[in-house]
């Protein structure tokens, strides 16, 4: 089964051009492909993945792969990432199936990633909240999910540390770059005591091996006015806003956003200096 996915999008394009080329290296016209493919394929179904139309299921790229003699797995990546490419709160949670559904969309795009590279500027990141943090930061949100019972809070809750587990997992490089006023900032109806031991959750976090966490001080001669994106692999940055999150593939414009993570990285605090910022801050909460 396909999940059909706008016309306009970069990466389902990209996908389908890298399928094209495939079959047709492979020597096939598209009809002679739909039928060596066999039931539930036709010819206007090769056509519409391939223009990027529709986004084909892990199952049919891995036939199409199995027919071109061509290794599935990064074209499976690539899919996880098409398939997320058009974004707005509302509506992708609407379109989900609900907020924990959605959180589990966002778990499979960090796993079809083998980087994930992280800024903010106000808030801690999702990889790296308590779930205290994470309650009481919701409690204090005009609109924090489609349902905001005690009971749908604990769901979403659960869902969004099961999405930590990628953490403690090898494989993969995951960075995240944070200002000194995130560690500052209490949104919401968060405390200063849950904040004090968010602090100290993040100092923890630091010394975890393949991971890195930086914070860039006040102090620090800041290198970009950047607001708060991710960037997966080299070819995804998710912009986010109030409004939403906007999904930028144009290559040039992801070159960019890498070139400043790099530099915001490189004019962060890491390790056990990060580790002992995160601290000194909390101390002066605890005071």
């Amino acid at each position: 089964m396909t999940t059909p996915t706008p016309p306009a999008g970069r990466l389902a394009g990209g996908l389908g051009a890298r399928l094209r080329a495939l079959r047709e290296a492979a020597g096939y016209s598209g009809v002679e492909f739909a039928a060596a493919l066999g039931a539930g394929w036709r010819q206007s179904k090769i056509s519409k993945i391939e223009t990027g139309r529709q986004v084909p299921s892990a199952a049919e790229i891995a036939a199409w792969a199995a027919l071109t003699g061509a290794d599935a797995e990064p074209l499976v990546a690539l899919r996880a990432k098409a398939s997320a490419e058009f974004r707005s709160f509302r509506e992708s949670v609407a379109a989900a199936g609900g907020s924990v559904a959605r959180q589990n969309e966002i778990d499979a795009l960090d796993r079809s990633s083998t980087s994930i590279r992280q800024y903010q500027a106000v808030l801690i990141p999702g990889h790296l909240q308590t779930p205290s943090y994470m309650r009481e930061m919701w409690a204090g949100d005009e609109d924090p999910a489609d349902d905001n019972s005690p009971e749908a809070t604990d769901r979403l809750i659960a869902a969004r540390v099961r999405r930590q587990a990628i953490l403690y997992e090898p494989g993969r490089e995951i960075v995240h770059v944070v200002s000194e006023a995130v560690l500052r900032t209490r949104y919401g109806k968060v405390t200063r005591s849950t904040l004090r031991a968010q602090l100290l959750h993040l100092a923890e976090m630091a010394a975890l091996p393949r991971n890195t966490f930086g914070v860039i001080p006040f102090s620090a001669q800041f290198p970009v006015a950047a607001g708060e994106f991710v960037l997966y692999d080299r070819d995804l940055v998710v912009v986010e806003s109030a409004a939403g999150e906007v999904h930028v593939t144009e290559p040039d414009t992801v070159a960019r956003y890498a070139r400043w993570f790099d530099r915001l990285l490189a004019a962060a605090l890491t390790g056990d200096e990060a580790a002992e910022f995160c601290r000194a801050v909390a101390r002066e909460l605890e005071a």
